[in-house]
């Protein structure tokens, strides 16, 4: 399974998680289960990964 990046909407903590892509993540700071994904992409010097490219081997 591959490490993921969270961040809290609740709290604003950020967090990696190794989990499916489908799978409920809860927040280890406050529990919150309202958690979103962050993409960091590192590929053509962009900074942030939209998630829908297939440059990095595929995010999804």
């Amino acid at each position: 399974m591959p490490v993921i990046d969270f961040k809290c909407k609740k709290c604003g903590s950020e967090f990696f998680e190794i989990a499916a892509h489908d799978e409920q993540v809860e927040c280890p700071k406050c529990g919150s289960n309202e958690v979103e994904r962050v993409y960091k992409g590192k590929y053509y010097g962009k900074g942030n990964c939209s998630g829908n490219c297939s440059c990095c081997g595929g995010c999804h």
